[in-house]
């Protein structure tokens, strides 16, 4: 089956997946095609309805099918992307690195069905109307 793959930046690709594909294989699928450089697989998050999909995890499971769209982002280049568009924000989080990592790391639980932050965990952050809108594309329209 073919699944489809947006950037942040709203670049769109497909690839060929299986569904008893793990999440790990189709990062490495998508550094293969797309190329190690710019999509590295130890740096790629996969993002589907609303979801961080785990590496151990199928596309099966995770309910993606044919013409699926799976949000994509970039570790490395999110960071150096946020520095050159929002430099307070880079800092902030530069600074906040040892409080701000862990938390970026936690597994997240369920509440309700959705995934969920807990409350002592949640980060004030205040983005630019542009990092909103980026986040919301990927989040909210895959």
């Amino acid at each position: 089956m073919k699944i489809i793959v947006k950037t942040l930046k709203g670049i769109r690709f497909e690839i060929e997946v299986k569904p008893n594909d793990s999440v790990a294989e189709v990062k490495k699928n998508i550094e293969t095609v797309m190329g190690a450089s710019e999509y590295p697989a130890a740096q790629q998050i996969l993002i589907h309805k609303r979801e961080k999909l785990r590496d151990e995890t199928t596309m099966e499971a995770n309910k993606v099918f044919d013409k699926s769209v799976i949000a994509i982002i970039i570790t490395k280049g999110c960071l150096e992307e946020m520095e050159k568009q929002n430099p307070p924000l880079f800092q902030m989080i530069r600074h906040n690195s040892a409080g701000f990592v862990p938390v970026l790391n936690k597994e997240s639980f369920e509440r309700d069905n959705e995934l969920a932050q807990p409350e002592e965990d949640l980060l004030q952050l205040q983005v630019t109307a542009v990092d909103d809108e980026a986040i919301n594309r990927v989040l909210f329209y895959s």
